[in-house]
């Protein structure tokens, strides 16, 4: 009797489960959009930033906004990535603080998959409802205007990098 009324509670609306992440195996070894992207990306950096050191032939890399007056919301995240890797962590935040975070987030995608997916099958997955994804989203938008306001107020897309 008590165990039907638990089963009852658990198929309610009210009673979403929260979010939460479950490794799942024997998945396929191709990568996923976002591990692809981050390999990608983590590879270009690895050889564009330390050239741009060494050679002056390299063109800066500059969002279309840019040609248009204005910052984009990762102005700077080359600059704090590179100040970051010098040694420089609190410039680095001010540079553009989200790119620390995006940073971290492609660490995650290029190192699950080489230290994941391709030796074990297993990949770790975020569960969320519907709703809950969503407001995921509005948050990631969210933190993305916040951190686009902070570029423009600070004006630190027009500093350039001194170590």
């Amino acid at each position: 009797m008590q165990q039907a009324a638990i089963a009852s509670t658990d198929a309610t609306p009210e009673s979403t489960p929260g979010l939460r992440l479950r490794v799942e195996t024997g998945v396929s070894r191709v990568p996923s959009p976002w591990e692809m992207y981050s390999l990608f990306l983590l590879v270009g950096a690895a050889i564009y930033i330390p050239l741009s050191f060494v050679t002056s032939w390299l063109p800066p890399i500059h969002s279309p906004l840019r040609y248009v007056g204005t910052a984009c919301p990762f102005c700077g995240g080359t600059r704090a990535v590179t100040a970051l890797f010098v040694g420089k962590p609190l410039l680095a935040l001010q540079y553009n603080p989200l790119a620390i975070l995006f940073l971290v987030a492609l660490l995650w995608g290029a190192f699950s998959w080489l230290g994941m997916v391709l030796p074990s099958r297993r990949r770790v997955v975020l569960l969320a409802s519907r709703t809950q994804r969503r407001r995921l989203w509005y948050a990631f938008v969210a933190v993305c205007i916040a951190n686009w306001a902070y570029v423009l107020w600070s004006g630190m897309y027009e500093v350039p990098l001194v170590l």
